[in-house]
């Protein structure tokens, strides 16, 4: 990707997907301690299992390369946390595009 455009655009287009699945991350644990102080599963829930399922794709794949030792219940974490790292990873390969391609902040956030 010689062009700047489309180099960012790729960029963001990654770091939405982070996003979306960071956000269902937060938005399931937020749901579980609200299901957990009443006293139901959380696993009954609708909207529980609606962020799950957004966050599957991370989560599942964790799953599988983590040793067996790790509990279940920390696969969530472990996923939030690489997502974090990713997040921050891409906004500073945006920054380095920017950067790069000598764009002030102003100018890279208009593009």
């Amino acid at each position: 990707m010689n062009d700047i455009g489309s180099t960012l655009f790729a960029l963001r287009l990654v770091k939405a997907v982070i996003e979306i699945a960071l956000l269902a991350l937060v938005g399931q644990g937020i749901v579980w301690v609200l299901i957990r102080t009443s006293g139901q599963p959380p696993e009954n829930n609708f909207f529980y299992r609606t962020l799950q399922t957004i966050a599957m794709p991370v989560t599942r794949p964790l799953r599988w390369v983590t040793p067996k030792f790790v509990a279940d219940r920390h696969i969530p974490w472990a996923a939030l946390g690489l997502l974090a790292a990713g997040w921050v990873w891409v906004l500073l390969a945006i920054l380095s595009a920017c950067a790069g391609a000598g764009l002030s902040g102003a100018e890279c956030a208009q593009r």
